[in-house]
């Protein structure tokens, strides 16, 4: 997998978010990605993987993001 296909992947999920944000609550829409993402990462790393992972994501700060208005 290239450093474009995570660019193509993020920009596909990141747009369709932003639609379902249009009809749902944007929190409602976050869970059901974390969900997702946490059920996948489960199923392909060792559980000392996935527990790292979790700790990373956990401690590591995030900046919120400018919500666009979509038409």
């Amino acid at each position: 997998m290239t450093e474009d296909d995570l660019e193509k992947i993020y920009g596909t999920v990141f747009q369709e978010a932003m639609k379902l944000s249009l009809q749902y609550q944007p929190q409602k829409i976050a869970a059901t990605y974390m969900a997702i993402a946490c059920r996948i990462y489960k199923t392909v790393l060792k559980d000392e993987e996935y527990l790292a992972m979790m700790k990373v994501i956990n401690d590591t700060p995030i900046e919120p993001y400018n919500q666009p208005t979509l038409h």
